[in-house]
């Protein structure tokens, strides 16, 4: 038995990230690990709202306070937030004691500074954001950002396993961190509950339209706001968290919205699920994603699934449902929602893509994590060894 630190600073929120990390605690306890978690200000009622599970028995939480503690006001806020966390750490791990540190969130000061530990590290990166970040700013930009991108790529060859969530994202990670000695990913495309699995038919569900991402601008909701406008025939719905940071933003945002258009912030997951098993399209808005378990799960609960003709979601969704332009998905989804008649063959089309996402199931994603840090585990046996 050993003892691992999983570290997944922000787990207030609902996002595919929370779901690896789930996931990776029940894969450690399951496989009878002494099992710390480490993050901010942590409830436990919250946490079985988002993740539809209490937190597997036998772990033992370690928070750092409110997460707004380590908030920092330009100029540099970034280095200023860094340098809070790191004080934090140091605070934190003056009596930590631990065999391997399992990062589930992000790469940044927390993995750095606590890699200074000399243990073994485990990572699931979700996209190297920050060199991404780095590649694609202007001058001004490259330099503010250089240091903090120095300070944390200056320890990634100290990551012992490594594991991402789609090719799209391995692809990135040797791009950018293959030269600096990285081990090699191993991808592990993140779970979808068993509850959003459905099999009920397109012509028993509502003729509608539906989006799920967390409620910020980043996450362009107001490309179904316009389609809304330009299909009025149809029912359009966005779902997703919304925290008080964005409340403003969302106030303005729900102005003048069209009658065929509603805003479901903060529901339960019993109610997104249930969202999704009873529409019939769902489009995903992000350019680019890394992964993108919402479609994942739209797909699993039966809808004909959307998405950008770009990031990691076209491992699994073939490109006839891949749209390039708000144009392009306008006609996509005009044309499909009018083809009611035809609901049967999109069915088995959809049987068939389900089919391939059953890998996605989370006893899967347990059995292929645990499988390779047990691996890992027997190489660093052998290599205490005498001799």
């Amino acid at each position: 038995m050993a003892k691992f630190l999983v570290v997944h600073p922000n787990l207030d929120i609902y996002g595919g990230g929370e779901r690896v990390c789930h996931h990776v605690l029940k894969a450690l306890v399951t496989h009878d690990q002494q099992v710390e978690l480490l993050a901010f200000d942590f409830d436990e009622a919250q946490y079985q709202k988002i993740i539809g599970e209490s937190l597997p028995q036998g772990i033992s939480v370690h928070t750092l306070g409110r997460r707004d503690i380590v908030e920092a006001k330009p100029p540099l806020s970034m280095y200023k937030r860094r340098q809070k966390i790191v004080k934090l750490l140091k605070s934190y791990k003056a009596n930590a004691n631990y065999d391997y540190t399992f990062s589930t969130q992000t790469l940044s000061a927390f993995e750095t500074e606590l890699f200074k530990k000399e243990k073994k590290n485990i990572a699931y990166i979700h996209f190297p954001e920050i060199p991404d970040y780095y590649a694609h700013y202007k001058t001004i930009k490259k330099m503010y950002w250089w240091l903090y991108k120095t300070q944390l790529e200056r320890h990634i060859n100290q990551l012992g396993l490594v594991f991402c969530n789609s090719n799209y994202t391995k692809g990135a990670i040797e791009k950018y961190w293959g030269k600096l000695g990285i081990a090699k990913p191993v991808v592990a495309y993140p779970p979808v509950e068993k509850l959003f699995w459905s099999e009920k038919s397109l012509s028993q569900r509502v003729n509608r339209v539906v989006y799920t991402a967390r409620f910020v601008p980043l996450k362009r909701h107001e490309i179904l706001k316009q389609l809304a406008t330009e299909l009025p025939q149809l029912q359009f719905v966005s779902i997703g968290l919304l925290r008080d940071t964005e409340q403003a933003w969302f106030e303005a945002f729900s102005k003048d919205l069209p009658a065929n258009y509603t805003l479901k912030p903060n529901l339960p997951e019993k109610e997104v699920i249930a969202t999704l098993q009873n529409s019939t399209i769902y489009c995903h808005l992000m350019e680019g994603e890394h992964f993108g378990i919402a479609p994942m799960e739209a797909l699993a609960s039966g809808c004909i699934t959307l998405v950008h003709d770009s990031g990691g979601s076209g491992e699994f969704i073939p490109s006839k449902y891949h749209w390039s332009t708000i144009e392009d998905l306008r006609e996509k989804i005009g044309r499909l929602s009018g083809l009611q008649d035809n609901f049967g063959f999109f069915d088995k089309q959809i049987e068939a893509l389900q089919k391939n996402i059953e890998g996605l199931k989370p006893q899967r994603f347990e059995e292929q994590i645990w499988f390779n840090i047990a691996e890992l585990m027997k190489l660093d046996s052998k290599t205490k060894l005498p001799g």
